[in-house]
């Protein structure tokens, strides 16, 4: 049975993201941007967080851990990269590291680029993967920590997974992003068209 996923916006342009394993009851939060909007998400779904799943170390992705650990008593998992830069960090992953939300399988790729130390988490089971700030609808992230190579790596293990995978990101960018597309690529008819959408 495949995860249930409640996207919500936070701040001003973050999304705040739920998954439940509906046969387990577990819930897990994937990163903490704003504690008002998580919590109502939590109050209509009904669902209770058991853990959060950090992608990496920015503010406007971690501000709400404390508040929720302090209120849930659940877990903080994130990339041992960046552990000293996470608040209330309870657990660290890397490449290749597997956690699980009841018995849903979670992959951990590493997609530095955005900063050094970025996760994103692939849940093959239910064809979903967060990748954060690594890659957007039409963009990516801007590279604060990284070169523009290590970046490129790591969209290219994003690209590699299943064609039918549906992609959650951290922030809704579309129009910016479409606007910049186009003055790099003006005459591309399949982004004019998306960019009018």
């Amino acid at each position: 049975m495949p995860v249930e996923i409640e996207q919500f916006m936070c701040r001003s342009d973050n999304f705040g993201v739920l998954v439940h394993d509906p046969k387990s009851g577990q819930t897990a939060i994937i990163d903490a941007p704003e504690e008002a909007p998580i919590l109502a998400a939590i109050e209509r779904t009904g669902w209770t967080p058991t853990m959060i799943l950090t992608t990496h170390h920015h503010v406007d992705h971690i501000e709400a851990n404390l508040a929720l650990k302090e209120r849930f008593k659940l877990r903080i998992v994130g990339p041992e990269a960046e552990k000293a830069k996470i608040p209330g960090i309870d657990e660290t992953v890397e490449q290749g590291s597997v956690i699980h939300l009841g018995d849903e399988r979670i992959d951990v790729i590493a997609t530095p680029g955005h900063t050094a130390g970025h996760v994103s988490y692939h849940l093959p089971a239910s064809k979903v993967a967060f990748t954060a700030d690594t890659l957007f609808a039409l963009g990516c992230g801007r590279l604060f920590e990284c070169r523009p190579p290590v970046m490129y790596d790591s969209l290219k293990k994003l690209a590699a997974l299943p064609a039918e995978t549906v992609v959650y990101c951290g922030h809704e960018y579309t129009l910016s992003n479409a606007r910049f597309a186009l003055t790099v690529d003006p005459t591309n008819s399949a982004l004019k068209e998306r960019a009018a959408k």
